[in-house]
């Protein structure tokens, strides 16, 4: 379970307890004004479904960026919780451009109640985000669980939309060990440029290849046995039925390929 790296938000091992003196994460990928724009947009609905399933009128459901500040909030808390979430790290907004209203004129810290406690869950690390919520009444633990649950399929569905929607790319492949998944947020989703090699990847894609380091910039070679023609012509064909994709352990998953619209 993860906890929440929120500026104002540190880790504990119970959660996320508040403090002072915290500062955002560093030593991550920035993302520019158009791609934060787009993770706001497109995680929206997955915000306010997550924080209609908590159903509770002490929770704040938080979105971060890759650097641990706040770019939007839902809830009671939000005012709060996004207070300083004006880009701690990132600097004003260049001339002639208006930030969105969820991180405009805001001051240079968020001010946090002195107990709260929290989940958080990454969004296509290390540079997509974070998505989360502090709870302002510290919940019993034994209900962490399910709201775990619940936080990381949210951010599943962020990183679906993220991939599926990315205005570049050429092959879109989706697999799992299990040919049921597949069209679930349970789904492994990658998106590769036109010689194979990995443009975006979600989280359930890292864990399936692991040890490999499957990521940006990674070739399909690197942990695929099936060859990158062989997947791209499954694509190119259109078929509805999975195919079987092998990686470099042997192991069989069942696949499914589509050459996105930039590639068409």
């Amino acid at each position: 379970m993860n906890t929440l790296t929120f500026p104002g938000f540190p880790a504990s091992p119970r959660g996320a307890s508040a403090s002072d003196g915290q500062t955002p994460v560093t030593g991550t990928p920035t993302a520019s004004s158009a791609e934060i724009e787009r993770l706001v947009a497109l995680a929206a609905p997955a915000m306010e479904e997550l924080y209609r399933q908590l159903d509770s009128p002490s929770i704040t459901v938080l979105l971060a960026d890759s650097r641990g500040s706040v770019l939007r909030a839902i809830g009671s808390g939000a005012d709060g919780a996004a207070e300083g979430a004006a880009c701690a790290g990132r600097g004003a907004a260049p001339a002639g451009r208006q930030p969105p209203a969820s991180r405009a004129a805001l001051p240079a810290r968020p001010r946090v109640p002195p107990r709260r406690i929290g989940i958080a869950a990454p969004i296509l690390p290390p540079g997509g985000g974070m998505l989360g919520f502090v709870d302002a009444d510290a919940s019993p633990l034994d209900w962490l669980g399910h709201a775990n649950a619940l936080v990381q399929t949210a951010a599943r569905l962020i990183e679906h939309r993220l991939i599926e929607s990315a205005p570049r790319g050429f092959l879109l492949l989706r697999f799992h060990r299990y040919p049921a998944v597949l069209g679930t947020p349970l789904e492994a989703l990658a998106l590769f440029d036109p010689e194979g090699s990995v443009l975006l990847a979600n989280r359930v894609a890292i864990e399936l290849l692991a040890p490999c380091p499957f990521g940006c910039g990674v070739a399909a070679a690197n942990c695929f046995a099936t060859q990158w023609c062989g997947i791209v012509g499954y694509a190119a064909l259109g078929l509805r039925q999975p195919f079987t994709l092998r990686d470099r352990r042997g192991s069989g998953y069942s696949a499914c390929a589509s050459l996105t619209r930039a590639a068409a």
